[in-house]
């Protein structure tokens, strides 16, 4: 039977959605990350095929399947040799003979977060969560994208480049190099911790763990609350970064006297005063017209629109 796969490969969890031909979802499961970014590529395929067959083998007939139409979604896909790498993924010797490969599309998952967010023909995404990236697309079909090159090339207007600034910031108020802050107790008391000194192992033990980090943006939101200035320029400093990117994919798809959507994600913008707002405000200064939507709907339902649109 002919059906539609849809792919959101992400780098804590990978959603499966395959749906009939009217785009109508059927089956969902939900299997381990398939950023090749945070795990082996190995792994990756291992992932990726026990998340499809898990769908597969919950549909009422899961023989003869064959899915006419599928569009993938990555984190970590940002390159053409990243798109290499996942096309040798996706087409592995235990998926490629369910797959068209006409009609098999392979994106960022920037991607289907937007066509997920929005309907508007001119429409940008910027996700703010453990990492960042802002990605649009204009009425013309031009795509742009600015920042998301991961933790060491650009990641700004993250939680991990807030989690970062947040942990250096308390170690020069332990050497005495910068100010006072409340973070030396909160960040302590977050992690269990009695001693700054604990943070040095806690921090570079192995591995490395992107998302480790990255979750203590929601402590440094917390003591922003709490009236710590070097908490509140640490999150007003990223929500300008944010807001540099969302004016770069701007200015490249001609949106500035435009009206467009722009599509909100990820756990930063829960701190709603300190950075969701500080953005918000001067969104709304330079462009008045925007339409700012939070993301609701499942991203991987932006992968199954983009199947269903590909046929």
């Amino acid at each position: 039977m002919n059906y539609i796969l849809g792919v959101d490969g992400g780098a804590t969890k990978t959603t499966v959605q395959i749906a009939d031909i009217s785009g109508k979802a059927i089956v969902e499961t939900v299997s381990k990350p398939t950023s090749s970014k945070s795990v082996e590529i190995s792994e990756v395929e291992e992932n990726l095929n026990a998340g499809v067959f898990s769908a597969i083998k919950n549909l009422k007939s899961p023989k003869d399947i064959y899915f006419i139409s599928s569009c993938f979604g990555f984190a970590g896909c940002n390159t053409m040799a990243d798109l290499e790498i996942y096309k040798k993924i996706v087409f592995n010797s235990k998926l490629k003979s369910y797959l068209n490969p006409e009609k098999s599309m392979i994106y960022n998952d920037t991607r289907i977060g937007l066509e997920a967010g929005s309907s508007s023909k001119n429409k940008i995404i910027v996700i703010a969560g453990t990492g960042s990236n802002c990605f649009g697309v204009n009425e013309e079909g031009k795509e742009a994208k600015a920042n998301g090159w991961d933790y060491i090339l650009a990641d700004e207007g993250s939680g991990y480049k807030v989690s970062i600034k947040g942990l250096r910031a308390v170690m020069r108020d332990y050497d005495g190099r910068g100010e006072k802050t409340l973070l030396s107790k909160t960040i302590l008391d977050e992690l269990g911790f009695k001693d700054i000194l604990d943070l040095s192992e806690w921090a570079y033990k192995k591995p490395f763990s992107k998302e480790k980090l990255g979750s203590l943006a929601k402590t440094i939101c917390q003591t922003a609350k709490m009236g710590d200035k070097v908490s509140i320029a640490i999150l007003a400093g990223e929500a300008e970064e944010a807001l540099i990117s969302i004016n770069t994919v701007v200015q490249i798809l001609g949106l500035k006297d435009k009206n467009f959507d722009l599509v909100f994600v990820g756990g930063l913008f829960k701190c709603i005063k300190y950075f969701k707002s500080v953005l918000t405000s001067k969104l709304k200064e330079d462009y008045p017209g925007t339409k700012i939507i939070p993301l609701i709907d499942n991203p991987v339902n932006g992968a199954i629109k983009l199947a269903i649109g590909n046929l």
